[in-house]
């Protein structure tokens, strides 16, 4: 009996031992499969709401929460082609690497908005004033009833990295007055988002909570299960790869490339998303892809980015601690005036180079012109040099010919020494004339030779000017007639004084000289120390005509002269009378007349 008890009780222990090695193989079965939506943060996978897996990727998520519609018509996920057909995200059907514009997290499954960007469907769900063009599918997205001054209007307390903490929208705490803000994503980083039950009607069942005002129950295990969601979705599908037979991963790419090139069929075809007539602008700062790419740029550049501190001189300047949003001030007058002002530019820089390789061209041009004309100058002076030899040996010949013949013989003309041109008094009187032109000119005043197109030539002095250096300056040149010439001002007054004398007496038709009306001078300054030099002060009593007028001493006349001031301020009464109207007879008509129609005319 006592053996038969042990072998019983041997044998009970054996099978509560196999019952124990069962339940801890199925319990570390069911762990490793279980599966996690990574927008609720949930585990329960129901018939009516199954948690799915991307085939691509490895994210996870509720049918429900992705509006996945199974891609045909049956409804139990069970019975439909997820369990058996191959399913992508819309990322991965597109083929992209997304970014979020509401957030600068990167993991997650995302939804494609009407604009062809991204953004993460848990953003797209909690974050205020983002719209769904179908709410069964969850798609697409619509941002643009969103205000946009939300963008970097509030800082996320929640970003560890400073440059990333005001991208994108941050939303704030749903407990009342709270001034805590975050980003979606990073609130579910932390366990802080929360859903309300299915059986509440409302109308936004979305909600989040600060650290301080969250249930620290629900915050722990939704916390543990997006680190569980994290490790899981590489683990996962580094071992579903190993486990793939190479059969069905060339069906599950096949599949990818079907769905990528409906899609891409997709995005040229569906029509243009709606676009607000008015420029919405959005700080830069405010987006995480364009930080992400300048960091990069630096990053290549071989630029540190931890050198540049983040400015936070905003926060002192407000009273309550809440940073102000800067409405950036890039309004539609200046983008066309920036954008005017840019092809313009380009159209002055194109027309500029364009100029530039013309005067280059002219430039070389030129040059080579200069080397011609020295070429054509030398053989021109061998020429005439051969010329005056020829001439000479002719002469001879000719003279030779004439002592022979007994006669003077005529020289013919082209044995004959060129005349050389006389210049006129006007020009200076003989000048010598160089038999060959100077290459370029250079001028009296600069000593320089270029722009020869400026050089004036001084008919007196025979030197080349450029109008710019004379003084005054001309601004064109002056023209000269046959009659009239252009004289430098060295020249001028040089000349000034003998052109006066020569010019003071004019001849009149009949062969008489009369004098010139000359302009006085304005008066001068006299200092009172110095003493008046004498002047001579021509006798106004007497009319001559056809001679000088006789001048005496302005010592001899100082009684007689009236001052100046004086008589500028004699009044009307006090002037002068007229001389008396003296009437006498006209030598040739006998008639009487007066000072104003007679003449008197000298004996």
């Amino acid at each position: 009996m006592i053996v038969q008890m042990t072998v019983i009780l041997k044998l009970e222990m054996h099978q509560d031992s196999l019952i124990l090695e069962k339940s801890q193989n199925w319990s570390s079965q069911k762990m490793d499969h279980i599966m996690i939506c990574c927008v609720c943060l949930g585990d329960n996978s129901e018939d009516a709401d199954e948690i799915i897996q991307c085939d691509n990727c490895g994210i996870t998520v509720h049918e429900g929460c992705y509006g996945v519609d199974g891609e045909s018509d049956s409804i139990m996920s069970s019975a439909s082609e997820n369990s058996t057909e191959p399913w992508f995200c819309d990322a991965c059907k597109c083929g992209v690497s997304p970014s979020c514009e509401l957030c600068p997290n990167q993991d997650g499954i995302f939804k494609e908005t009407d604009a062809g960007r991204w953004v993460h469907i848990v953003c797209a769900l909690y974050v205020p004033g983002v719209a769904f063009g179908d709410i069964d599918k969850l798609r697409p997205v619509t941002l643009t009833e969103m205000n946009y001054s939300k963008y970097g209007a509030k800082e996320c307390s929640f970003c560890e990295d400073a440059r990333f903490a005001r991208t994108g929208v941050c939303i704030s705490c749903d407990a009342g007055m709270c001034r805590a803000y975050f980003h979606v994503t990073c609130a579910q980083k932390e366990g802080l988002l929360s859903e309300a039950a299915a059986e509440e009607d409302i109308a936004d069942p979305f909600f989040a909570y600060c650290k301080q005002h969250a249930d620290r129950l629900d915050r722990k295990w939704k916390r543990k299960n997006y680190l569980a969601l994290q490790s899981y979705c590489k683990m996962s599908l580094q071992e579903r790869e190993k486990q793939l037979s190479p059969e069905a991963q060339a069906r599950i790419n096949a599949r990818l490339q079907q769905y990528r090139a409906k899609a891409e069929l997709a995005r040229s075809t569906r029509p243009q998303a709606w676009v607000p007539r008015e420029k919405l602008p959005r700080p830069l700062t405010s987006s995480a892809s364009a930080i992400r790419k300048l960091m990069r740029k630096a990053e290549l550049m071989g630029i540190s980015t931890d050198i540049f501190p983040v400015d936070n001189s905003d926060t002192s300047s407000s009273v309550d601690g809440r940073r102000k949003h800067k409405q950036p001030a890039l309004t539609a007058d200046f983008v066309n005036y920036y954008f005017e002002r840019n092809m313009r530019m380009i159209q002055i820089q194109e027309n500029m180079a364009e100029q530039k390789n013309i005067k280059d061209k002219l430039e070389n041009e030129q040059e080579k012109l200069h080397v011609e004309y020295n070429k054509l100058c030398e053989s021109l002076e061998e020429l005439q040099n051969l010329n005056g030899k020829l001439r000479s040996e002719g002469q001879g010949i000719w003279a030779l010919l004439g002592r022979i013949t007994g006669q003077k013989l005529n020289i013919p003309a082209i044995l004959r020494a060129p005349k050389e041109r006389k210049p006129s008094k006007k020009e200076g009187g003989a000048q010598k004339i160089s038999t060959l032109p100077t290459v370029l000119y250079s001028c009296g005043i600069c000593k320089k030779n270029h722009d020869q197109h400026l050089l004036l030539l001084c008919d007196t002095c025979k030197l080349h000017y450029h109008l710019g250096c004379l003084d005054p300056p001309l601004t064109r040149m002056p023209r000269k007639t046959k009659n009239s010439y252009w004289q430098c001002s060295e020249c001028d007054q040089a000349g000034s004084s003998d052109m006066e004398a020569e010019m003071a007496m004019e001849t009149l038709p009949d062969g008489t000289k009369r004098s010139r009306r000359q302009i006085k001078e304005p008066v001068k300054f006299v200092p009172q120390d110095m003493p008046p030099e004498p002047k001579k002060i021509p006798i106004r009593n007497t009319r001559t005509r056809g001679r000088k007028r006789s001048f005496i001493p302005d010592e001899e006349k100082h009684e007689e002269r009236v001052p100046r001031e004086r008589r500028q301020r004699q009044s009307v009464l006090q002037k002068k009378p007229k001389a008396e109207d003296l009437r006498t007879e006209c030598a040739t008509c006998k008639g009487t007349g007066d000072n104003e129609n007679l003449v008197r005319y000298p004996s």
